[in-house]
């Protein structure tokens, strides 16, 4: 049951890829936040908003951590392989004067331009959000409400940039 109410917060929270929400959503939110945070400045405690951006994201994804997130999220097993094939057989050459040189066979990252790239990023941020909505659950972070009884907000995404407020 616990279990059941937490998913359901998580889907609550997700602005990207739901009926009736857009991505522009975020940009309001943020600035409402941002501008309450900047209206509070008296007082014992603080607010922080933390801007991340991931520069080259999608040489950064370590393929480890993409097969644990789809085996977390319950793909099955022959599709993880499959995926993963495709994701971790990939080699390059470098041509110099017209001469290709070397086999450079990569260990982590995903490919521009593959139409599976994006939604594989996207496991890798549903792994990054799952770990803040954690931290925030046990109480190491807490996210910033705009007024008394509005919702806490933590975190929101922007492809590969993140705002963090606690």
């Amino acid at each position: 049951m616990e279990e059941e109410s937490e998913r359901l917060s998580e889907r609550e929270q997700r602005s990207a890829f739901v009926p009736c929400r857009l991505i522009i959503d975020n940009v309001l939110i943020a600035y409402e936040t941002l501008h309450a945070m900047h209206g509070r400045k008296k007082g014992k405690k603080g607010a922080l908003a933390l801007k991340l951006d991931v520069s080259k994201a999608y040489d950064r994804v370590e393929w480890a951590f993409l097969r644990g997130m789809m085996v977390s999220l319950g793909f099955l097993e022959d599709w993880t392989n499959r995926v993963m094939s495709c994701v971790t057989t990939p080699s390059f050459s470098v041509r110099i004067n017209g001469k290709a040189y070397g086999n450079i066979a990569p260990s982590r990252g995903l490919r521009q331009g593959d139409p599976l790239s994006p939604y594989l990023f996207l496991l890798c941020a549903e792994g990054f959000t799952s770990l803040l909505a954690k931290a925030e659950y046990e109480g190491k972070i807490h996210g910033v409400q705009i007024c008394r009884r509005a919702p806490s907000i933590s975190n929101l995404l922007f492809a590969k940039d993140s705002l963090i407020f606690c």
